[in-house]
């Protein structure tokens, strides 16, 4: 199923022009210091284990000759007697059990939709998708897992090889900062150019607003291949979600260039949101049955109540 209409000019026969143009956004200037204390205390969930290449604080509950003594935590009834740490509770008359844990890293993926469309809106998508790619790769970095972002348009755009530890964080910034959002999408094509860089397991998060007149499934299959694990975040600005436009007007596509004379009547708002949520309930639906984790959200929403509430609640983040 396609839904390709992704307007940024709208006409009124009046002769007024209202535009909702991307803005330019410095990434650095997305978060206080005290936002950023916060976002240290999060955890991307990866609900597969894996081993990375380096040592990291990502700490995965396996058993065997390689697996190290990691904490205590106090017991709860159905532990197993044998990681009781008996020396602990002739100390102090309380129970603890021991965790052992194997430290790994995770390879956290980053894609960004970075086709026109993203700039379209108000507030436009384009903010939010770079206030999200800033963010995990801050909470990622931060755990000393490791980073690598590629921007995708008709084609994989551009690619940040994976970075690692909190010296990567400036970079994986001034990367997104110098980002352009213009072009075409084909999100197929930019997914599997991926290949390109990287074959290896890690997490891969997909922010777009999927309007990719190809879909997105085949790319997100090959990474699923490539044994990812995948998140997608849709992107939709309120005006898609929910139009409100009355009278005659010409829209204008922000990829294409194509226009097309409607008159926004009711049954026609309501034809167009019905294809809205039959596109939306297909992307979730694929999802579920590929176990890919989907949530829309639209731009409006504020950032701390989606990083902090939704994305926990998603169980996405931890």
């Amino acid at each position: 199923m396609s839904f390709t209409l992704r307007v940024l000019l709208v006409f009124h026969p009046s002769g007024v022009t209202i535009k909702f143009a991307g803005m330019g956004v410095n990434v650095k200037d997305l978060f206080d210091e005290d936002f950023l204390k916060r976002l240290e205390h999060l955890r991307l969930v990866s609900r597969k284990m894996r081993t990375g290449k380096n040592s990291g604080e990502r700490r995965s509950p396996l058993k065997g000759q390689s697996v190290e003594f990691a904490d205590f935590r106090n017991y709860s009834s159905g532990d197993d007697f044998r990681y009781i740490d008996w020396n602990s509770y002739a100390r102090t008359e309380k129970l603890f059990v021991k965790l052992f844990m194997e430290e790994q890293d995770l390879l956290l993926n980053i894609f960004i939709d970075v086709s026109k469309s993203m700039s379209w809106g108000e507030p436009p998508k384009e903010r939010l998708a770079l206030q999200l790619a800033a963010a995990f790769s801050y909470l990622a970095l931060a755990a000393y897992d490791r980073v690598a972002i590629a921007a995708c348009s008709e084609q994989l755009a551009a690619y940040q090889a994976p970075l690692r530890g909190k010296t990567g964080i400036d970079q994986a910034w001034t990367f997104l900062a110098q980002l352009s959002f213009a072009g075409s999408t084909n999100l197929n094509q930019a997914l599997l150019e991926y290949g390109r860089f990287s074959r290896g397991p890690g997490v891969a998060l997909l922010i777009s607003d999927l309007l990719s007149p190809h879909g997105f499934q085949d790319g997100v299959k090959f990474l699923q291949y490539l044994r990812q694990e995948v998140i997608v975040l849709q992107l939709l600005a309120p005006e898609e979600i929910n139009p409100t436009l009355h009278g005659d007007w010409r829209l204008l596509d922000s990829e294409s260039g194509e226009s097309r004379e409607i008159s926004a009547s009711p049954r026609l708002l309501k034809a167009y949101r019905k294809k809205l949520d039959d596109f939306t309930e297909a992307n979730r639906d694929f999802c579920f049955r590929r176990g890919i984790g989907f949530l829309q959200v639209s731009s409006a929403t504020p950032f701390e109540e989606l990083l902090l509430q939704l994305l926990p609640r998603a169980g996405i983040l931890a």
